[in-house]
């Protein structure tokens, strides 16, 4: 299931970039955790056939790094426009 996304949030210009270099299909994921200094912030994983996800997860995974509980799934990126969009055949 998609969350809502909090705010007018989007990639930015470096990450756009960088998504449009490498192809594909990029889920994104937003911190939903209200009690976090950086509630709000974005993080992006490419998603296909070819991936480690085929499809995007409902939750952020767990990295070294940080917890991905607090990232939820909120949409995929259009990488024409930047978009974060509903994504009706990949999102779960």
């Amino acid at each position: 299931m998609t969350a809502k996304i909090l705010g007018n949030e989007r990639p930015t210009d470096e990450a756009l970039a960088t998504m449009r270099e490498r192809g594909g299909s990029w889920a994104c994921f937003q911190n939903h955790d209200l009690g976090a200094s950086n509630v709000g912030h974005l993080q992006f994983i490419k998603y296909g056939p070819d991936c480690t996800f085929k499809t995007p997860p409902e939750k952020c995974p767990d990295t070294q790094h940080a917890l991905g509980w607090r990232y939820v799934l909120v949409g995929v990126v259009d990488l024409e426009t930047g978009d974060i969009v509903a994504d009706p055949e990949g999102a779960p």
